[in-house]
C-alpha cells in the first residue's frame, strides 16, 4: 500500500465521525500507510462515508524510470555481468567514447543497454 492515498466523504452535512477523525462532506484525502489495519477497514465499512481512491501521481522522470529498470536488471551477480556485457555492446554499436557515453542521459543509455541483453533461457 506504499504511496495509496484514499479521498473520504460524509454523506452527511453534519458530518461523521470514524476510526478517530472527522470527515466532512468536501472530503479528505489521507494516506492509507498512516493508518493502522483496523482504522482502514472501519472506514472503508462505514455506509455513511463515500470512500475513493486517489490517482496515484506519476511523478517519476523518464531518467528515474530507466535508473530503476536498470537497478531491477542487476540485482545479482549473474544480472550485473549480463548488464556490464551489454552495456560493452551497446557503447561499440552507439560508436561512442566514454565521455559522450556517459553524458547520455539514463533514458538513452538504459534503453540501449536493454536492446543488447541476452534474454535468460
Amino acid at each position: 500500500m506504499a504511496n495509496e492515498e484514499i479521498n473520504v466523504k460524509s454523506r452527511h452535512d453534519r458530518g461523521r465521525w470514524r476510526a478517530g477523525r472527522h470527515f466532512t462532506r468536501q472530503g479528505e484525502v489521507i494516506d492509507v500507510s498512516e493508518l493502522k489495519k483496523g482504522q482502514l477497514d472501519a472506514i472503508k465499512g462505514d455506509p455513511e462515508l463515500i470512500v475513493q481512491d486517489v490517482a496515484a501521481k506519476q511523478d517519476k522522470t523518464p531518467d528515474e524510470l530507466a535508473i530503476a529498470r536498470q537497478k531491477a536488471a542487476t540485482k545479482n551477480a549473474a544480472g550485473k555481468t549480463s548488464w556490464t556485457e551489454a552495456e560493452g555492446k551497446a557503447k561499440a554499436a552507439a560508436e561512442l567514447d566514454d565521455a559522450a557515453w556517459a553524458a547520455l542521459a539514463p533514458a538513452d543509455r538504459v534503453g540501449q543497454i536493454e536492446a543488447h541483453l541476452v534474454p535468460e533461457s
